[in-house]
């Protein structure tokens, strides 16, 4: 397999065939708010079980879904309170937020209690990559489970770099650390990570 390397803004036929590879099942690194991230399309189960491979990781572990806006949370979780929502949306470092009752149609992407996490992006390209996918991207750090998270791209393990089909490296703001994650239990908020 061939990776193709995007380091600059993508313009309209190079963001097209990143859409089309994304689509067909592709697994991409790409920055994020927080660090270098491997993923997928998230409503594509076969990809996801490929970034689980690459990453060997726990099947019991779930990744994070990206979503452009948190309308779209609807889609993928029953019986939603709107009111937490927006609970800690803050604009540049947005949490990651676990929510019960994940639909059975994307199972595959929750753990054993139903519960699927989803953090809103605050990044335009990655917000224009989702939309055009119709899709959450799986966004998981960019490396093998258990070793340090990849604050750049000279951070990511070339046995995952060689392994995906697209890299793409647009200029954005990181924190270096992972997201702070909040789960909801029973409509009470519980801090996993700050």
């Amino acid at each position: 397999m061939s990776t193709t390397a995007y380091y600059k803004k993508l313009d309209k036929s190079e963001f097209d065939s990143v859409i089309n590879i994304i689509n067909k099942g592709g697994i991409i690194i790409y920055p994020t708010e927080t660090i270098w991230a491997i993923g997928c399309k998230s409503t594509i189960k076969k990809s996801v079980l490929k970034v689980y491979e690459l990453k060997k990781r726990s099947h019991n572990m779930p990744f994070i879904n990206l979503l452009d806006h948190s309308n779209n949370l609807s889609k993928y979780i029953n019986h939603i309170n709107f009111k937490v929502i927006d609970f800690g949306q803050e604009p540049n470092s947005p949490p990651t937020i676990i929510y019960p009752n994940c639909k059975k149609k994307y199972s595959f992407l929750s753990n054993d209690l139903n519960e699927i996490s989803f953090r809103v992006t605050p990044v335009p390209e990655l917000k224009k990559i989702i939309k055009s996918i119709n899709s959450p991207l799986i966004s998981s750090s960019a490396n093998i489970s258990g070793d340090s998270f990849p604050k750049t791209i000279d951070n990511i393990s070339s046995s995952i770099l060689n392994a995906v089909d697209v890299i793409i490296n647009f200029d954005v703001k990181s924190s270096g650390k992972p997201s702070s994650v909040i789960k909801i239990n029973k409509d009470q908020i519980e801090y996993l990570r700050k």
